[in-house]
C-alpha cells in the first residue's frame, strides 16, 4: 500500500486552523536557497528542479536500483524555511525544499542526482543540497491565504506562545504548501521554532 502523508502525516500537512505546539523529529530534504517572492518564476524554476529530484527517487526500483526498505509513497510537498533577521523585518533569502522518505540513502541520492544530470535540463542543479532538519519543539498552524492575511495567522501564534509561557528560539519560519498546481498556495502551514520562556 502507497504511504500517503495526506493520511498518514494529517498533523504535520493539514494541521488545525488554530496555534498548537508540536514536536518535529528529524527530516531529510533536498534542499536550494533562493530569495525574492515567494510564486515568482524563480522560485517556479527552482521548485521545478526539487521536483525531478524527488520523482527520481520515487521511481529509483524502476531504474534497477531499490533502496533498502523502499515503500512506494506520494511525494512531499513543498516548504520554504525563511530566514528572517527580526520579527518586523521580511526575510531577504529563504531555502526551498522538499521532504524525502526516511529510507534515503546516500547511494539513492547519487543515483538521483546523475539521473537528472543525463537530462540537462535544470541549470539550477549544482545548487541543490541534501540536508537534514530537526525542527523539535514548535507552534504551527494551518491558514488560507484567501481568507486570513500571514500577519494574522502569526499574530494567532503569538498568543499561543504568551498563554503557554513559551518564545521563539529565533524568526526563522518554515512554510508548507500542500495545495497542487494553481492552488498550490491556497493553504499554507505557518511553524516557528520554540522554547520554554525562561
Amino acid at each position: 500500500m502507497m504511504q500517503d502523508w495526506k493520511t498518514e502525516e494529517r498533523k504535520l500537512y493539514a494541521p488545525a486552523p488554530e496555534a498548537h505546539a508540536v514536536h518535529i523529529p528529524k527530516q531529510f530534504y533536498f534542499v536550494i536557497d533562493g530569495r525574492g517572492s515567494i510564486g515568482s518564476e524563480d522560485f517556479h524554476e527552482r521548485l521545478r528542479v526539487l521536483t525531478a529530484l524527488s520523482e527520481a527517487v520515487r521511481a529509483m526500483p524502476g531504474h534497477g536500483y531499490c533502496p533498502p526498505g523502499f515503500a512506494d509513497y506520494s511525494i512531499y510537498p513543498p516548504e520554504t524555511l525563511h530566514h528572517a533577521e527580526n520579527q518586523d523585518g521580511l526575510p531577504a533569502t529563504f531555502s526551498l525544499m522538499v521532504r524525502q522518505p526516511d529510507f534515503i540513502d546516500n547511494d539513492t541520492i547519487d543515483r538521483a542526482f546523475n539521473l537528472i544530470h543525463k537530462e540537462r535540463k535544470f541549470p539550477l542543479l549544482p545548487e541543490v543540497a541534501f540536508e537534514e532538519f530537526e525542527d523539535g519543539l514548535s507552534v504551527q498552524l494551518r491558514s488560507s491565504k484567501k481568507l486570513e492575511p500571514a500577519g494574522e495567522a502569526f499574530r494567532k501564534i503569538d498568543h499561543f506562545l504568551l498563554a503557554n509561557a513559551l518564545t521563539r528560539r529565533n524568526f526563522h519560519y518554515r512554510e508548507i504548501y500542500p495545495g497542487h498546481g494553481r492552488a498550490l498556495f491556497d493553504e499554507v502551514v505557518y511553524r516557528v521554532f520554540v522554547k520554554e520562556a525562561q
